[in-house]
């Protein structure tokens, strides 16, 4: 929901730029302290040198060395899911346009039925131009018309039942993807356009957003009221996730209330005290001061 009473935020974790170690021990810490889920970004390729502007930096250029630490999000869910008996899982957000639509439903099918059914898909289009060129993919200036075909055909494919598609940017005969998830797999869409609003409000079952300012929240908020009445899909369930620039305040908490947004997504270096690098964090540190900020967050 994007507008009414306040409500109790959940709370999700972000766990970008980490070891494997540090992925099991914070995702076991987040569950130990009530926290509903994870969430794994990713970045298939880093290129050495790139001038791609970051949306979400607020001006600033993104911090992305080629030693960046971002393990494969499917396989990284997979193997926490199979440790981690209750927490939630989701991809926040993968980066839908370098993929097939059937390699990712069969990879997102698998994880959702390996977790049983605690998988849920975010997806974007990404920015990083230098990413998609290295990949040898020629979509990034059309990657969001691809990400509307692969959010057509992708929900059909989860049935495990003959999906044939004849579209602008794939084309394939009548192809099934087995296993199927044990529950219908939410779909989260990022972004802040108008464009992904429409797009969140026609197909999406939420949206996922970045490190955005409350600002830039209440923005998006309006936009998805808007493009969801438009559509007329006001009346479907619609949850909405988001991470907060800075540093996670009572006061900041109780603006995310007030919008009426469901989850707060929080990044690790936002737990605790502050540090000089996000590529640098303090796993222990983190665990030991997570549970303070879940109770405060979950409690205001």
């Amino acid at each position: 929901m994007t507008t009414g009473r306040p409500r109790r935020l959940d709370v999700w974790l972000s766990l970008p730029f980490l070891p494997a170690e540090g992925l099991v021990a914070l995702t076991r810490a987040a569950e130990q302290a009530g926290v509903t889920g994870v969430a794994l970004s990713e970045h298939p390729a880093v290129p050495a040198e790139f001038s791609s502007p970051y949306p979400y930096g607020g001006g600033q250029p993104a911090s992305l060395p080629t030693d960046t630490l971002l393990p494969d999000p499917i396989v990284a869910i997979a193997h926490l899911a199979a440790q981690m008996p209750t927490i939630r899982f989701m991809t926040a957000v993968l980066l839908a346009p370098l993929r097939h639509p059937v390699m990712l439903a069969k990879e997102t099918a698998t994880a959702a039925a390996m977790s049983a059914g605690r998988f849920e898909l975010g997806v974007g289009v990404g920015w990083l131009r230098e990413e998609y060129e290295a990949l040898g993919n020629s979509w990034f200036t059309s990657r969001g018309a691809v990400l509307d075909e692969m959010l057509e055909v992708i929900p059909k494919l989860w049935t495990g039942k003959p999906v044939a598609h004849q579209g602008r940017h794939f084309r394939f005969e009548a192809v099934a993807v087995n296993p199927t998830p044990p529950q219908p797999i939410p779909i989260l869409v990022g972004g802040t356009s108008g464009v992904a609003a429409r797009r969140c409000a026609a197909v999406a079952d939420g949206w996922v957003g970045a490190n955005h300012s409350i600002e830039d929240v209440t923005t998006m908020l309006a936009r998805l009221d808007a493009a969801r009445k438009a559509l007329n899909t006001a009346h479907r369930p619609f949850v909405t996730r988001t991470g907060l620039r800075g540093a996670v305040t009572p006061s900041s908490v109780r603006a995310l209330r007030e919008l009426g947004v469901d989850s707060l997504l929080l990044a690790p270096w936002q737990i605790g005290e502050r540090r000089s690098s996000i590529h640098n964090l303090d796993v222990d540190a983190i665990a030991a001061a997570l549970p303070n900020l879940v109770d405060m967050i979950t409690s205001e």
